[in-house]
């Protein structure tokens, strides 16, 4: 199906409730980089918080591809910098302290397969196992970024090792795609839920990761920052998730 029928679908998902999204259950947000969590489901994080259910927050890379020449950003600062605004970011949400796990992957460079590989789907199943997860939540595979790509690959190989996981993908870079463009999953089965009672947290959250949002670094004519377009689908009253197949 056409990218534009896929995104309108996603749009139509019916509602639900947060908690009727989780069942009431522990899940995992497995994010890229440092900010999708925030982008894709700062709302359903800080719901869950808010209802005192358990939440763990996974960050598969390490962020620092965002301004590669960068000087006075150089790698392990930016590296650095770009998990302190995730912590700022998720305690805006409400997670406590120790809920979120860095893999520390080389951004752009996260694995589909091989030892790597192989590493970071154990280190989630023991989150999974650990917090009694009941689900997971991870960016679409046809984000057209290839360490969105791996994430989702991963997310399956959980997946595969702890068959009564939930999956849901939400998207990031795939509101952007070509609309013309053609999409090889089937028309999205899932739910949309309104995040207006959480837009402050969710707000302060997205600010925290000022590195992406604004010209703090601001020698890497090249480097990335989200203008009025980008960040627009994450600003809106809904948050969307589907379910991945099998």
């Amino acid at each position: 199906m056409k990218v534009e029928d896929f995104l309108r679908a996603l749009q139509e998902l019916p509602l639900t409730s947060p908690i009727e999204l989780t069942g009431g259950r522990p899940f995992v947000v497995l994010s890229p980089h440092p900010d999708d969590e925030s982008l894709g489901a700062g709302g359903l994080i800080a719901a869950a918080c808010a209802g005192h259910e358990r939440v763990e927050v996974v960050v598969l890379t390490d962020g620092s591809g965002s301004h590669p020449r960068s000087v006075l950003y150089p790698r392990d600062r930016l590296i650095a910098l770009r998990r302190e605004e995730c912590a700022r970011a998720v305690a805006h949400l409400g997670l406590p302290d120790g809920r979120v796990t860095h893999l520390n992957l080389p951004d752009t460079l996260a694995p589909k397969s091989g030892p790597a590989f192989e590493e970071a789907v154990e280190r989630i199943v023991r989150i999974v196992d650990a917090s009694g997860a009941g689900s997971a939540f991870v960016t679409w595979g046809r984000d057209p970024h290839c360490d969105h790509e791996s994430a989702e690959l991963i997310a399956r190989a959980v997946r595969d090792r702890r068959p009564s996981l939930r999956l849901w993908s939400y998207p990031i870079w795939g509101w952007h795609l070509d609309p013309a463009a053609e999409v090889e999953d089937p028309a999205p089965s899932g739910f949309r839920i309104e995040v207006t009672p959480w837009m402050e947290g969710k707000r302060a959250a997205l600010r925290a990761h000022a590195s992406q949002m604004t010209d703090l670094i601001s020698d890497d004519p090249e480097g990335f920052r989200f203008d009025e377009k980008t960040i627009a689908p994450f600003t809106g009253p809904y948050e969307y998730f589907f379910e991945v197949p099998a």
